[in-house]
């Protein structure tokens, strides 16, 4: 086997997307992305090509890392083989090779996540150094119906993301996953209800996903959280699996407002560098 090993170039991901879901095409939740789509998922999660890699075999795309670096915080997000190439070390390699860069780039740590029971993917991460940190959980529900004081003030305004995110880390946001950090959100569009409280998600048709919401603390415990989600106007919310176990009031929350856990848990796993 010859194996080649290089970093992404802009415009790779014509050809990226095939591999990606090639790669994926297996997996407990299968993804299958457009060109399009990889890009605008890149582009929201920070993916930086000098510190994403491809290993090639006889010129043939075989296994992908895709890394991203805020601060001194990498991420690796997204990494997959083709299945017609597993079981040769190249995923390995293309993940030694993230994470050599992110380190001289500046990065102390890397973080990444792993759906609970891939345990082919659990122990290539831990052979690495990773170590399972903590497991994030994700929700999905339908909105709860707007009663006759939610629709007397249920309007939701359009509200700057960086505005909205230092509201959110001063109202209190601990100890976030990397796609939940303040960094990554602001990626994201927000939106406020009447300064009490703060969304932050994408919606997508008729679904929102939902990433971030707060209440302002003096407000709390008096129906704005669920007012909030009720004046989105889809018809479910998505609660993508990154909420951390240990957010118990956000949990508690989710449960009052008939959120159903998804079954998908995913471990966050997380690897030192220079110790």
């Amino acid at each position: 086997m010859s194996a080649e090993l290089r970093s992404l170039e802009p415009g790779d991901e014509s050809w990226l997307a095939d591999l990606h879901n090639r790669a994926f095409s297996d997996y407990a939740l299968p993804a299958r992305l457009d060109a399009a789509a990889l890009g605008t998922y890149m582009g929201e999660t920070g993916v930086r090509h000098d510190l994403s890699f491809v290993a090639f075999v006889d010129g043939r795309p075989a296994s992908f890392c895709l890394g991203a670096l805020r601060g001194d915080r990498a991420s690796v997000r997204g990494e997959g083989t083709d299945p017609d190439f597993r079981r040769r070390g190249l995923g390995a390699m293309v993940l030694e090779a993230t994470v050599e860069a992110s380190a001289a780039a500046g990065a102390r740590s890397v973080s990444l996540e792993v759906l609970d029971g891939n345990d082919p993917a659990l122990g290539l991460y831990e052979r690495h150094g990773f170590e399972r940190r903590r497991m994030l959980v994700g929700y999905e529900l339908e909105p709860p119906r707007p009663g006759l004081r939610m629709r007397m003030r249920s309007g939701l305004d359009t509200m700057a993301s960086q505005a909205a995110v230092r509201v959110l880390d001063r109202w209190g946001w601990p100890d976030p996953p990397w796609q939940l950090s303040p960094s990554s959100l602001e990626r994201l569009p927000a939106l406020s209800l009447s300064g009490e409280a703060v969304v932050i998600g994408r919606r997508r048709g008729s679904r929102f996903w939902l990433y971030a919401l707060s209440v302002h603390p003096a407000r709390r415990g008096r129906g704005l959280g669920a007012r909030a989600l009720a004046a989105l106007g889809v018809e479910t919310i998505a609660i993508p699996a990154l909420f951390p176990d240990e957010w118990t009031d956000a949990h508690a929350f989710l449960a009052a407002v008939g959120a159903l856990p998804d079954p998908n848990r995913q471990w966050e796993m997380t690897r030192v560098l220079g110790a």
